[in-house]
Parts: C-alpha cells; sequence; structure tokens
C-alpha cells in the first residue's frame, strides 16, 4: 500500500509518479542509451561501478523499456566507449571503460556538486585552432560552460581547472588552444558584463527548460511537502527521472558565478528543487537497489562517502 498523509490523501499520493513515467514514455525518440548512462551514474557509480545485465533489463523495464531496446542501446554505448560487457559463466556484466568513468566523473561534479562558488573577477579566453571550434575541442569547452565570443574564441570566469586541463593535456601541440588567464582591471564599464553574458551564452533558453523541469516535478514535490514517501521501486523510478532531466539540464549550463547572473536565476531554484526531492527519494530508492541489483559477487556493495555529499 502506499503511505495516506496526515491531511487523509490517499490513491492520489502515488498519482505524481505515475504521471512522470507516462510523459517519459510518450517522449519521442525514446533515448534508451541516455536513461542507461543516468542509471549507471546516478545508482551503479557509487556501488562499484557494475552490474548483472538481467538486472539492468529488469529495472529499464519498469520504464516501459523492453528487452530488444536495451541491449541495442547498450551495444551503442559499449561501441561509443562508455561501457565494457564481460561474460562470467550464463551471465553478462556491465561496467564503465576507463573513458566512461573519466566521463561519469565529470557529469557526477556538475550534476550533483552545487552552484558556483563567489567569483573573483577571473576569465579564461581561450583562441582555438582554424576549425577546433566546430570539431571535437569546441564541444569539449562547451560541455565545460564556455561560451562563443568571436569565430575561433571562447571564454568562461571560472571554469574548473582540473576539468579544463583533462581536456587539453592530451591534444598535439598543433591542435592546443591559447590559454589567456587573467582578472578583469580596471572594472569594466557598467552594463558590459551582462551584455557579454547575452553575448556569449543562450540563458534565455535555458530559463524556459528550467522552468518545464520545475513544472514537470512541482506535484511531486506538493506531494512530498504534505507527507507522501514513496515506495522503494516508485522511489528509484522517480529518482532516476529527476536526475535524468536535470542533468540534461546542468550540462548545458555554463555554470556562471552569481556575480555574472540575474538576481532572480531560475537556476537556483531548480537546483534547490533537485535536492529537496533527491533527498526525500534516495533512501527508499537504495533500499530497491539494496534487494535488486548484483553484481559479479552478488549484491552490490553499499555506497561510499561522496555519494552522502551529494547536492550539498
Amino acid at each position: 500500500m502506499h503511505p495516506v498523509a496526515e491531511d487523509g490523501l490517499s490513491t492520489v499520493v502515488a498519482e505524481p509518479i505515475e504521471r512522470l513515467l507516462r510523459r517519459f514514455a510518450q517522449r519521442r525518440p525514446v533515448r534508451t542509451g541516455s536513461l542507461i548512462i543516468t542509471i549507471f551514474g546516478d545508482a551503479i557509480l557509487p556501488r562499484g561501478g557494475e552490474v548483472r545485465l538481467a538486472d539492468l533489463i529488469a529495472l529499464l523495464a519498469a520504464f516501459s523499456l523492453n528487452d530488444s531496446q536495451v541491449r541495442t542501446a547498450l551495444s551503442r554505448l559499449v561501441a561509443d566507449h562508455w561501457l565494457e560487457a564481460e561474460r562470467f559463466g550464463r551471465r553478462s556484466l556491465y561496467r564503465p571503460t576507463g573513458t566512461g568513468r573519466h566521463r561519469f566523473a565529470e557529469a557526477t561534479r556538475r550534476i550533483y556538486g552545487g552552484p558556483p562558488k563567489a567569483w573573483r573577477g577571473d576569465w579564461h579566453i581561450l583562441v582555438l585552432p582554424d576549425g577546433a571550434e566546430r570539431g571535437e575541442l569546441g564541444k569539449d569547452l562547451g560541455w565545460l560552460g564556455f561560451g562563443s565570443l568571436a569565430p575561433g574564441v571562447m571564454l568562461h570566469p571560472s571554469p574548473e581547472a582540473a576539468s579544463l586541463a583533462s581536456v587539453i593535456a592530451d591534444l598535439p601541440p598543433e591542435a592546443r588552444p591559447l590559454v589567456i588567464a587573467g582578472k578583469t582591471a580596471p572594472a569594466p564599464a557598467p552594463g558590459l558584463l551582462p551584455a557579454l553574458v547575452r553575448r556569449c551564452w543562450d540563458l534565455e533558453a535555458l530559463t524556459r527548460s528550467y522552468g518545464d523541469f520545475l513544472a514537470d516535478f512541482a506535484e511531486l514535490g506538493a506531494a512530498i511537502a504534505r507527507g507522501f514517501v514513496a515506495e522503494p521501486l516508485p522511489a528509484l523510478r522517480a529518482r532516476l527521472l529527476l536526475i535524468h532531466d536535470y542533468r540534461r539540464l546542468i550540462l548545458r549550463d555554463p555554470m556562471l558565478p552569481p556575480a555574472l547572473l540575474p538576481r532572480d536565476w531560475i537556476g537556483r531554484e531548480a537546483y534547490a528543487a533537485a535536492r529537496s526531492l533527491y533527498r526525500a527519494l534516495a533512501p527508499a530508492a537504495e533500499r530497491w537497489i539494496d534487494a535488486h541489483l548484483q553484481g559479479r559477487d552478488g549484491p552490490l556493495p553499499a555506497p561510499g562517502a561522496a555519494f552522502r555529499r551529494r547536492f550539498p
């Protein structure tokens, strides 16, 4: 049975999760591989990183995805070097590759790490080799939040140093950008920085997407505020949908420091909502993982300290 809130709510309290799942099932195209990435990053990596294929198929069936869809998506993720497969006995096991672990680590930092800290006025300006802005380097820098100032010139006020180094370090000399770092001095003319932000980043489109995210999860948040506690499998399904949708937004967010954002920046509200929902859903969701997901040697290990520090 679903728990009943003190104000007498009964059957309606479970409906927000069912509606979220129905909306997910209606999306086109169906991006099974993207959901599998969400599952690994959110639920499997904190517990060692490997899971049996049969258990993964069973979990994805709860999202109305069939065996064929799952196997096809896994094959593509293996081909794209996200995951690798291993046979042991009559079972198959999936885990991230070394490349996949690096990608997951970068995404985890962005998704669960919290808003940017205070800004000291620094800027990183990158001058890219001809054509690099349209290639893999430009995509990687965009993923780190760099905006395009002019053809071949990208910038960011506070990039993650280790992440930027990891993008540039292994490039051959002829493919490396020129990196110029320093503070703005003296202070720029009033209005120049807001104009620069509008020129380099499309915050209006991101604002609309954050608004859609908040609207989609508002009903579940209201039910939880009234006392609803989801059972383990619905809690896990809701948590995965939450992170699946939040991940797609936060990885588009340039994560600009507060000094460069509007005072009413909706990203802060979206973070607070994701944090609140995640914390409410996590305990029950973890109980389902304890009971139903296995690796090579049986039940997955308990998540480590890094999991408990998510959404500070």
